[in-house]
C-alpha cells in the first residue's frame, strides 16, 4: 500500500542545532556528587559523621551533669535509666555526658591532625614533585628517615619533653603522619607537570606559585580528599590507642580511649555500659569514615565516570 505524499513534511536544515549539545553540562565535582549520592553506604557514613559531630557539640548539654569531678549525689555505677541515659561510672559521673564530651575530644584530635597532615603533606610533596632532580632526592631521603622512626618511641619522647596533654598528642600524631600525604601528592605532581596544559602555562610565563595553586594542586584534589577521609579515622584510632595505654589525654579530660581504659576493670562484672558505649561510638565513627572514604574514592575516580 502506497503512502500518500501529503503525509510527508520537509524538515528544514539547521546546521547550528545539529552541532548543539543536547545533554546538560555536568562538571567533574557535580558528577562525583551525583555518583556519591547513589552509593547508599557512603551516604550512610556521611550522615553518621554529621550526627556524631552534632551530638559532640550539643550532647554534653542535654543532661544537667558535669563530665569531670566526683558526683556522690548521682550514685556510683548506676545502670542506664531515665536520669542517666548511659548510666554512671565508679565516681558517679554521667556516662552520656562523658561519652559525648569524649567524642568532642576524639573528633577534634582526628580532624586537627588530618588538617595539619594535609597542609604539610601537600606543600612538601608538591615542592618535591615539581622541583624534581636533586631537590626531590634530598626531600625524599628525609621522608625515608622519618618513616623509619619508631612511632611509639617518638610519642614517648614527646611526652617526656613536653608532658602529656592534648597538644602533645596532636604533635605526636603529626610528626610522621604527613608522610603518606606527601608521597601521594609528589606522585601526582610528577605525572601532571608533564601534561600539555602545564607546559603551555609555563611557556606563557606562569610563575611557579601560579602553576602550583592554579593547575597542579587543584588537579590532585580528588586523591587528596580521599586520603584525608582515611587520615581522620586513623588519627582517632591512634589517639584512642595512646589514651588506652595512658600516653594520651589525662584526667579529668575524657576521650573514648581513656573511657575504655577506665572500664577495663569492670569488663567481667555487670557494669557493661561503661565499656559498651564508648567502644560502640568509637567503632561506629571508624566505620562511618571508612565507608564514606571508599564511596568518595569511587565517586572521584575518572574511570567510573559515564
Amino acid at each position: 500500500m502506497a503512502i500518500p505524499v501529503e503525509k510527508f513534511q520537509r524538515v528544514e536544515r539547521r546546521p547550528k542545532e545539529a552541532e548543539a549539545i543536547r545533554r546538560p553540562r555536568v562538571s567533574y565535582w557535580k558528577d562525583a556528587w551525583i555518583r556519591l549520592k547513589k552509593n547508599w553506604l557512603a551516604m550512610g557514613g556521611l550522615i553518621v559523621i554529621l550526627l556524631l559531630v552534632v551530638m559532640a557539640l550539643v550532647g554534653p548539654y542535654m543532661l544537667p551533669y558535669e563530665y569531670y569531678g566526683i558526683d556522690l549525689k548521682s550514685g556510683k555505677n548506676l545502670e542506664p535509666s531515665g536520669d542517666h541515659w548511659f548510666g554512671t561510672d565508679d565516681l558517679g559521673r554521667d556516662m552520656f555526658v562523658r561519652t559525648w564530651y569524649g567524642a568532642r575530644i576524639s573528633l577534634t584530635i582526628g580532624i586537627v591532625a588530618a588538617l595539619i597532615d594535609l597542609v604539610v603533606g601537600v606543600l612538601y610533596g608538591g615542592i618535591s614533585g615539581y622541583k624534581g632532580g636533586r631537590t626531590d632526592e634530598i626531600m625524599m631521603r628525609i621522608v625515608d628517615v622519618l618513616w623509619g622512626l619508631p612511632y611509639l618511641l617518638v610519642v614517648i619522647l614527646l611526652l617526656v619533653v613536653m608532658g602529656p596533654g592534648l597538644l602533645t598528642i596532636i604533635i605526636a600524631l603529626t610528626v610522621t603522619g604527613w608522610l603518606n600525604m606527601a608521597r601521594l601528592v609528589r606522585g601526582q605532581i610528577l605525572q601532571l607537570k608533564e601534561q600539555e596544559f602545564v607546559l603551555a602555562s609555563k611557556a606563557l610565563g606562569a610563575s611557579t606559585k601560579r602553576l602550583m595553586m592554579k593547575h597542579l594542586i587543584p588537579n590532585t584534589m580528588g586523591p587528596i580528599l580521599v586520603m584525608l577521609t582515611f587520615t581522620v579515622p586513623n588519627a582517632i584510632f591512634a589517639e584512642a590507642f595512646l589514651s588506652f595505654l595512658g600516653l594520651g589525654v589525662q584526667a579529668p579530660i575524657a576521650s573514648w580511649g581513656t573511657m575504655i581504659n577506665d572500664a577495663l576493670v569492670v569488663v567481667l562484672s555487670d557494669e557493661w555500659w561503661r565499656l559498651f558505649f564508648p567502644a560502640l561510638f568509637l567503632s561506629l565513627t571508624l566505620l562511618a569514615f571508612n565507608a564514606f572514604g571508599d564511596g568518595l574514592r569511587d565517586a572521584l575516580d575518572p574511570k567510573m565516570r559515564k
